[in-house]
């Protein structure tokens, strides 16, 4: 977790009181690359992969459809949670839904 100082808490404050947006400079370095659209594209097989997740399989369920490893499945999941910036598989799936990638379920 990033820790700002006080004086930045203060001016992110005055700035929201006064009806302003404050972001802390991750977040506005990422919504800044999100409307430029320079945020990393998937694959064709990432896309594969996420319309899995999306449809509740399994790591080796996803392999099999897919026809591939288990192992190769999880080097995709990890570069899609990676270029979409998430921790899980809830949050790329709600994260590619918002991103228009996905069709919302």
């Amino acid at each position: 977790m990033e820790v700002c100082s006080r004086e930045e808490l203060t001016a992110a404050v005055r700035t929201a009181a006064r009806g302003g947006i404050a972001l802390a400079a991750p977040a506005a370095d990422r919504l800044v690359r999100h409307r430029r659209g320079d945020l990393p594209q998937l694959t064709n097989r990432e896309l594969d992969v996420l319309r899995c997740l999306a449809r509740g399989l399994s790591n080796p369920e996803t392999g099999r459809e897919l026809f591939v490893s288990e192992a190769t499945v999880k080097s995709h999941v990890m570069r899609i949670f990676d270029k979409l910036g998430v921790k899980d598989r809830t949050a790329a799936v709600t994260s590619a839904i918002a991103r228009g990638l996905l069709p919302p379920l």
